[in-house]
């Protein structure tokens, strides 16, 4: 903590003197960002703290939406997670939010937040999976989860979404149920899709001064791949063949480091003829909407997301 706090106070002296990093970013944005980064920093030097802090936090409700949403324990096949409902409705659409964490970290009730600001907005039944991370559980147990949580949901209307790492995780959900011939979903939205364990993006050294990800270098993921080939599809779904698959929504951060993740993902999406948007904000960092959500950009994202759900899950 003391580490976090210096860091805080050296970035006070540097934006005193020089001015904000980013010019559009206000106090809170800019402080939020160094002590996010800061944070990270520390724990992946402690992993044993990390888990400790992780496995205590609990964070409440939103203040908006108290007594809007409520958020109850639960499983689906057996995969833990987190049940996210809007109090007194029956909504029909159920939806399975994959959350980040680069496959080493995260779980539902650090995306609690933000997933309960995206339930409320998008009207539906939230299911967020718990799945197995690595170094314990590498490549394929998260998709492994994905696809078993995803396989006994019983809804008309099923969306899948995600952010970083379950950005990823969502494509190579889709990939893999596409080639099984199973049903797919009415559509999936990726919040800074995390879809290179390469790292070969060449946003990651232009954009790190601005982002809170470590990535310190670009070696591969190899806590979740192990001696997987990095380029396998279902890893790494910047490379996947998308024929076939349903409509995709792709936010992204104009200041985020892997932001060609995103980019590159949309092209190849594109090129295969998916029906796929991608919307950047152009100074927003990594997973912006779960970072700054009372940001413009936040309310921007969330009510274009609303627009697609609406869209894709209309019948026929």
């Amino acid at each position: 903590m003391l580490s976090i706090l210096w860091t805080l106070v050296r970035r006070v002296v540097r934006r005193w003197l020089c001015g904000p990093v980013v010019e559009s970013w206000s106090w809170a944005v800019e402080l939020r960002v160094v002590a996010i980064r800061a944070f990270l920093g520390a724990s992946a030097r402690d992993r044993k703290a990390r888990w400790e802090l992780v496995e205590r936090f609990d964070p409440p409700i939103p203040r908006a939406l108290r007594g809007l949403v409520q958020v109850e324990a639960g499983s689906v096949a057996s995969i833990p997670g987190e049940w996210v409902t809007r109090v007194g409705f029956e909504d029909s659409t159920v939806l399975l939010y994959l959350h980040g964490g680069a496959y080493v970290g995260g779980s539902p009730a650090t995306h609690r937040q933000f997933v309960s600001q995206l339930t409320w907005t998008l009207r539906t039944r939230t299911f967020v999976a718990d799945y197995r991370l690595a170094p314990e559980h590498r490549f394929p147990a998260a998709l492994d989860d994905a696809v078993a949580v995803y396989e006994a949901l019983d809804a008309e209307v099923v969306l899948v979404a995600g952010d970083s790492a379950g950005g990823g995780l969502a494509c190579a959900l889709l990939l893999r149920i596409r080639d099984e011939g199973r049903r797919l979903p009415n559509g999936a939205i990726l919040f800074s899709p995390y879809a290179d364990l390469e790292h070969t993006a060449a946003t990651i050294p232009i954009n790190a001064p601005f982002d809170y990800l470590p990535l310190g270098d670009t070696e591969p993921n190899v806590a979740y791949l192990g001696d997987h080939d990095p380029k396998d599809p279902l890893a790494s779904p910047m490379y996947g063949d998308y024929k076939g698959i349903p409509p995709l929504l792709v936010f992204a951060g104009g200041r985020e480091m892997i932001l060609e993740d995103a980019t590159r993902l949309v092209e190849k999406a594109r090129a295969d003829g998916v029906d796929v948007s991608l919307h950047v904000e152009p100074d927003m960092m990594h997973v912006y909407p779960a970072i700054v959500p009372n940001h413009p950009a936040a309310k921007r994202t969330l009510a274009i997301a609303d627009a697609f759900a609406r869209r894709v899950s209309r019948p026929g």
